[in-house]
């Protein structure tokens, strides 16, 4: 786990007050990010944001549904699944802040179609920019656009 100062997700407190032979009381999960149906997917996923996209991945590939994934991070070589998501081919695009040629997010997001349900996770910038290319498509058709963030 990231030691990310200044984030909500509590990565400061492990680092700082856990050890090992630590108690930590955990709970069942919660879904507060679920996959809805949707004829096509595009999944937008920056830094540790991969994780709850890999479950939705996996069930969208299953159901024969249409998607792809831009996976962005600081350093390809802090950035997670990359193993697994290779599995996927051409509809994954990975692209790390250290190597050339990082993710024009307004070209590669653009309009995604009515028929396209859009998932972000991944730290506030990403889903800012994010939530801006929203308001953009949203501004520029009267076409209902489906998103959801988390």
């Amino acid at each position: 786990m990231l030691r990310v100062p200044g984030e909500r997700g509590g990565s400061a407190s492990v680092h700082d007050k856990l050890h090992v032979g630590s108690q930590v009381r955990v709970r069942g999960p919660r879904n507060k990010f679920p996959l809805r149906p949707a004829r096509r997917y595009l999944f937008i996923a920056g830094g540790i944001g991969i994780t709850p996209n890999l479950p939705m991945l996996a069930e969208a590939d299953t159901a024969g549904v249409r998607w792809r994934l831009l996976y962005v991070g600081r350093r390809l070589s802090s950035m997670a699944f990359l193993d697994e998501l290779a599995a996927y081919g051409e509809a994954v695009v990975v692209r790390p802040q250290d190597r050339p040629g990082l993710l024009d997010l307004d070209g590669r997001l653009g309009d995604p179609g009515p028929d396209t349900l859009v998932y972000c996770c991944g730290p506030e910038p990403l889903r800012a920019a994010v939530e801006a290319c929203r308001r953009a498509a949203r501004a520029s058709t009267a076409r209902a656009r489906r998103w959801a963030s988390g």
